[in-house]
């Protein structure tokens, strides 16, 4: 995200992968500096969520949880569902549209 607005990065990994622009802090500073400009204060927090998605390794229910996302969405996948994710509702594997996990969305 926002290679758009920040440019392409030419910087690579260890691993040869293209670096991404750090659009989160680019918008922590868009965010204050608009409400500097409005005369309003505001405190904005940017956390890199890249160390808050996983800190420790998987375990063996991790395993199997992404297992069966997996084996369900290409289920829905090869059955000809398009638009959809795959979740855990009630015990149960579900396909679930994805126009309707949005429309309540911030």
């Amino acid at each position: 995200a926002g290679e758009e607005i920040l440019g392409e990065s030419t910087e690579v990994d260890a691993s040869g992968n293209k670096r991404l622009p750090k659009i989160g802090e680019y918008m922590k500073k868009a965010v204050e500096e608009y409400y500097v400009k409005e005369g309003e204060t505001a405190t904005v927090k940017y956390i890199d969520p890249s160390y808050m998605v996983r800190s420790i390794p998987a375990n063996a229910a991790d395993a199997l949880y992404c297992m069966q996302l997996a084996q369900n969405a290409v289920h829905g996948a090869m059955a000809g569902f398009t638009g959809f994710s795959v979740g855990l509702c009630n015990n149960k594997m579900v396909f679930l549209p994805i126009p309707r996990l949005v429309e309540t969305s911030p």
